[in-house]
């Protein structure tokens, strides 16, 4: 019974870094999914790789532990935005596709966050999905939390979350996920501006020729064209796009550990 009560508050903690880990970490932070089933699983996983947990000081469970679950609360929301943001990257290359192909109006809700976002991101969002399910990213990204208790022991106070490694690395995260998204949507923005000053030198050489009822529909039959056309290249940014977010996790963790 000692030894239960004296590994109560150890466990606590875990799980508290896991849930909040869940709750941020794209993928398992669907809003359709209701928070009773995030927080079991958060339960699960934490009963499952608290063996893997290192040894750590006793816990007390006094007025200081507040300061302990503040500290796991911050620590998971934290791992997991920096997954999530890289992960936004998607999206936001979705809305520059959008807006070139003239699809920028036609929004539609995303199931997982509940907000409107173009058709094109919409698209490019579930192809990313099923890509980093047949990859086992999501067995990665629970790797990589569980990892995160041997580098952030869960008996350490704090953690220095205002340090200006943490800072710039949130920074750096967050300016590449929109190179990664230019780089996703430039071919097809460019492709769609040369479409453009074609479209241009068409309408100053033949005034008579209307080309906004044919500009349009030339647009998206090009702009759907280069999609197909460009879908490897897509995967292959999609690679390189996830590796940058299991590099800027691990670099948060190696930061926030001290």
């Amino acid at each position: 019974m000692n030894l239960i009560l004296m590994q109560l508050p150890v466990f606590l903690l875990v799980f508290v870094r896991m849930t909040a880990f869940f709750v941020a970490a794209p993928f398992f932070n669907i809003r359709n999914v209701p928070s009773q089933f995030k927080i079991a699983l958060g339960f699960i996983v934490a009963l499952v790789s608290y063996q893997y947990v290192p040894p750590v000081e006793q816990v007390p469970m006094d007025l200081t532990f507040i300061i302990h679950v503040l500290k796991e609360v911050l620590v998971g929301v934290i791992l997991g935005l920096i997954c999530e943001i890289m992960y936004t990257a998607v999206q936001v290359a979705g809305g520059m596709m959008d807006m070139q192909m003239g699809l920028a109006m036609a929004n539609v809700i995303d199931p997982r966050t509940g907000a409107y976002i173009p058709v094109t991101g919409n698209f490019k969002n579930i192809l990313a999905t099923l890509y980093f399910f047949s990859i086992d990213g999501h067995h990665m990204l629970i790797r990589g939390i569980i990892s995160s208790y041997q580098i952030i022991p869960v008996d350490r106070m704090w953690a220095p979350f205002g340090s200006e490694q943490v800072m710039m690395t949130a920074v750096k995260v967050f300016s590449q996920m929109f190179l990664s998204a230019f780089m996703i949507a430039a071919p097809l923005v460019v492709a769609l501006f040369l479409v453009d000053v074609s479209l241009g030198i068409v309408a100053k050489s033949v005034p008579q020729f209307n080309i906004f009822v044919v500009g349009l529909p030339l647009k998206l039959l090009a702009g759907f064209l280069l999609l197909i056309v460009l879908m490897p290249a897509f995967l292959l940014t999609l690679n390189a796009l996830f590796e940058k977010m299991f590099r800027g996790l691990g670099e948060m963790m190696k930061w926030l550990g001290g």
